[in-house]
């Protein structure tokens, strides 16, 4: 199992590496027209999606504890309430 994880991890960073070495080609061979300045950094999209799904992963784990997530004994709250009333 071990190593099965660590051909794993060695085929992402290869991926990721290679997805790197890809945004700097398009960078410096292709030459885009850019509008804006940060534009002009190397993997700046690469980097801006990365963050932007980081951020996106971390908004919904806080929605999702803050305002969905109830206590294990939520709905049998009004029912013991109910039933001390009468």
């Amino acid at each position: 199992m071990k190593g099965t994880m660590k051909h794993l991890f060695r085929i992402l960073y290869g991926c990721l590496f290679l997805s790197i070495l890809a945004g700097f080609g398009v960078h410096f061979y292709l030459s885009p027209h850019h509008y804006f300045v940060w534009e002009n950094l190397p993997v700046f999209s690469a980097l801006y999606g990365f963050i932007g799904c980081i951020l996106i992963i971390l908004g919904s784990k806080a929605l999702g504890h803050r305002w969905l997530q109830k206590e294990e004994d939520y709905y049998d709250k009004p029912e013991t309430i109910r039933s001390r009333d009468s």
